[in-house]
């Protein structure tokens, strides 16, 4: 059987045949085209970085209420850690004077401090309730 060029009812079904064809085709060119596409975007992602980085860093509990405070200031860094009820209890801290720590009591007033200092060298003092202080320098 031969196929009549001329024939309307021929013309109609080759048309209807290759618009088909014509929509797979641009069906798949899309896919394949975002295919290509999120793989090159899968590759340009950065490795994730092995490092945090930041001048603060604040340790809350379950509750919101902050623990530890890890920060780096103008004066140096320091690693400041909180009780239960949000009181300063610890510090540690390097200053241009040196390294020191400092405990604290539950009105936040030091009560024993461990120093070391360019000019004085290590020292050790403990504060009574009172506010009186005793210097201890070996």
């Amino acid at each position: 059987m031969t196929l009549d060029p001329t024939d309307p009812k021929s013309f109609s079904n080759r048309l209807e045949k290759l618009e088909r064809e014509n929509r797979r085709l641009k069906v798949l060119g899309s896919v394949v085209l975002l295919g290509a596409a999120g793989a090159l975007c899968m590759g340009l992602t950065a490795a994730p970085s092995k490092k945090l980085e930041a001048e603060t860093i604040v340790i809350k509990d379950a509750r919101g209420k902050t623990q530890a405070i890890l920060s780096s200031g103008d004066e140096g860094p320091a690693f400041t850690l909180m009780d239960q009820n949000g009181k300063l209890r610890v510090n540690i801290d390097v200053s241009h004077e040196g390294p020191g720590l400092d405990l604290l009591d539950g009105t936040e007033n030091p009560r024993a401090q461990l120093m070391v200092t360019e000019d004085q060298g290590p020292l050790l003092n403990f504060t009574d309730s009172k506010g009186a202080q005793v210097s201890l320098k070996p």
